[in-house]
Formats: C-alpha cells, structure tokens, sequence
C-alpha cells in the first residue's frame, strides 16, 4: 500500500479520477487499490520495475482490461469504461502503442484517419476534406512531414509524431503514451520528447510509461512510481535526480520527497493490444 500524504488542494478539478482501482489475473494482482487523480493540462510519469502494473494501469484506463473493483470519476462524474471505443470516444483518452499500431503501406493522411474516415453523404470517403485536415495537423505539431508521404519512409520519431496528430486531430483530452522513446534513434528522442511539451500546450494532458528515467524528468509535472501493482511514491517533478527515482523504485518506501496529489502485488501477463475489431 502506498504510504503518500493525503491529496492536496487545486484550484483545477481532476479531469480523471481513480478511485481503489484493482485488477487480477488469477491469483496475480496485478494492480492492487491505486488511487490516482489526473489533472488537465499536465503531463504525469509512471516509473517502475518490470511487471510493476505500469502498463496494466494504461490498459484499464483504455477499456481494453477491465478493472475488478474501484471506481474511475471524468470530470467530477462516476463512468465505466467498458472498451477502448468508450474510453476513446466518450473520455477522450488516446492511447499511443510502443508499436504505434500505424500501417506502413498507407500514406500519413489515411493513418491518421485510420478507422475513423471522414465520409460524405454518409458513404463517400471525404479524401480532398482529410488531406486537407491532415495537413493543418501536422502543421499544428511544427514538423515537415508531408500528408501524402507513405508512412514506412518515415522514422521512428516521424511515425510517432504521426500517432500523437490522431491525438490531436481527434481532440481528445488525455493521451497515454507507452514508451515513445524506446523504438527510436538518441537523435530523434529530443523531437518526441518537444511534441510531448507541445501537447500540454495545447491543453492535452499527457501519461507517459517510459523506462528512460530522463525523459520522465525532461516532461513530466509529476511522477508516478509504481511498486508490485501499487502506487508507491506520487511526488512533484522538483529538483529530482535519476539516482532519486531509482531510490524510490528500488528503496526504502520512508523518503524525503515533496508528495504530489497521491492516494492510494507480482508480475501480470504483457497487455496484448486490441485489435482493429476490439478498439
């Protein structure tokens, strides 16, 4: 169980609560009574060890697990999330895959609209109105990527910027990121790392799974440390190093860090990530 101070006081309402949350798989717990409030407009970093219920946490958040007791609350109001189309269309939550789940052989206008085409007269593919749109994304994220190119041609941090402009062409509110940085050159790391920043910006919040402790320091507001499927440690991002994230994912559970907006286990099955059919 988490040892953090109560919640403190803002002026924002939560944009997401989560209250007691559990999830198990057989005899494993997986995530074990987390509590956890996401505001608007911040990005918040979940650390941890392997099999620590990181990615298990991001996955009930999508609909794609569901959660065994607990409750979650958007904007102030009880909801169930029942599937990733509820969690996408109804709370506004995208989720980028470490995979980016994108289809190389389509060009960057038809990923991004990807499953949700535009169409007139309610059957035909508004394709001049999507190539259009398209191109004002990814002027909005600042990058010279092109809506006609096809998206194997691109890079990693390209085809991750194409992911994050669903994000954003979409409007949701909440974007889940897993490992955005695992799968890419150390020269393109930087550019995620400024679509990230860009996205608070615009007035997204951001929850980012990363095993590079600094890029969780580069972006996040504040951080998340989860421990055998609890939240550990949920501190502000003030004047911390990696060796002190390493002490609370590795340490003692008693630590001097400044408590962030936190309340309130063994290894789970790797979420499988939904298919087209399922999402």
């Amino acid at each position: 169980m988490s040892t953090e101070a109560p919640p403190q006081q803002t002026a924002a309402e939560p944009l997401l609560s989560v209250r007691h949350v559990s999830k198990h798989f057989g005899p494993v717990v997986a995530v074990d009574d987390v509590s956890l409030d996401i505001h608007p407009h911040e990005v918040v970093g979940l650390i941890g060890d392997n099999g620590a219920g990181k990615s298990t946490f991001l996955s009930l958040l999508t609909g794609f697990y569901r959660s065994d007791s607990g409750e979650f609350l958007y904007k102030g109001k009880p909801v169930t999330i029942t599937s990733p189309r509820t969690s996408r269309h109804q709370l506004g939550i995208e989720m980028i895959y470490q995979n980016l789940r994108l289809a190389p052989d389509l060009t960057v206008w038809e990923n991004l609209f990807l499953g949700e085409e535009r169409r007139l007269a309610g059957f035909i593919a508004d394709r001049r109105g999507m190539r259009t749109r398209a191109a004002e994304v990814l002027r909005q994220l600042n990058t010279k990527i092109r809506p006609s190119e096809l998206l194997g041609n691109l890079s990693g941090g390209e085809q991750q910027a194409v992911a994050i402009g669903r994000a954003l062409l979409f409007e949701r509110d909440i974007i889940l990121m897993d490992e955005p940085t695992a799968a890419i050159s150390v020269a393109k790391v930087e550019d995620v790392l400024r679509l990230v920043k860009e996205l608070k910006e615009y007035g997204k919040t951001v929850i980012i799974v990363s095993h590079r402790l600094e890029d969780i320091l580069d972006v996040a507001d504040r951080i998340v440390v989860f421990y055998q499927g609890s939240t550990r440690h949920v501190v502000r991002n003030e004047g911390l190093t990696i060796s002190d994230l390493v002490h609370m994912m590795f340490g003692s559970e008693t630590h001097p860090y400044k408590q962030a907006n936190g309340a309130p286990a063994a290894q789970a099955p790797a979420p499988v990530e939904p298919s087209a059919e399922e999402a």
